[in-house]
């Protein structure tokens, strides 16, 4: 017998205690994954973009008129750089974490068949999956007319009185922006789904076969 074994202790319950602790654990990563929180950041981030792109529209209307505009321009475009640097250094860092959630989720994963529905969290994936898709269409809905009065400028000889291209650049920016912030939470949302999916379903794997003579 090896002395290093304690006889008391059942190997196949030692295995059951890590099995559960780490069903806790991942169910813990998938809250955290989705929680209110890093939807309140993502969103954050996104009205700091629009705010950077309400200072670029007002930079070139003020290019625009010349004159005295001029110096409120370049203080616009400062300002402009001060919101959408920061803004898309934090979606990266936003994204950076997802990945570490994800793949501490994996390693997990790896330690034996997860069988935990609890781990697809329905409740969170809804919370994140309708105001995502809202933001999605509202951005839709802001780009397309932008892009329509650029078409009916650019087709026209003379650009009508209410076209400015401060306004179309914010209207570009503005819809941009809540349609990618909309995105990433509606890829976030589905991508753990589909995710849990697979872990929960795993395809069996078809090797081949056949009569042998």
């Amino acid at each position: 017998m090896d002395p290093d074994v304690d006889p008391d202790v059942d190997p196949e319950q030692d295995r059951e205690a890590l099995l559960a602790d780490r069903d806790r654990v991942m169910a813990e990563l998938a809250r955290r994954g989705l929680s209110v929180g890093r939807l309140a950041v993502l969103w954050l981030l996104g009205a700091v973009a629009v705010g950077g792109w309400a200072a670029v529209g007002l930079a070139v209307r003020s290019l625009e008129d010349g004159g005295l505009g001029l110096g409120t321009g370049v203080v616009s475009l400062a300002l402009a750089l001060v919101l959408l640097v920061p803004a898309a250094i934090g979606a990266g860092r936003w994204l950076s974490v997802g990945r570490d959630v994800r793949q501490r989720l994996d390693e997990w994963a790896a330690l034996d068949r997860v069988t935990d529905p609890g781990l697809r969290v329905h409740e969170r994936c809804v919370g994140w999956l309708l105001p995502s898709v809202a933001l999605s269409l509202l951005g839709l809905a802001t780009i397309l007319p932008a892009c329509v009065a650029i078409t009916e400028a650019t087709a026209a000889s003379t650009a009508p009185e209410s076209f400015t291209l401060g306004g179309v650049a914010y209207s570009l920016g503005l819809g941009v922006t809540v349609l990618l912030t909309g995105l990433l939470g509606l890829f976030q949302a589905v991508d753990h789904q589909l995710w849990a999916g697979r872990l929960l379903h795993p395809v069996p794997v078809r090797r081949g076969g056949g009569a042998h003579r």
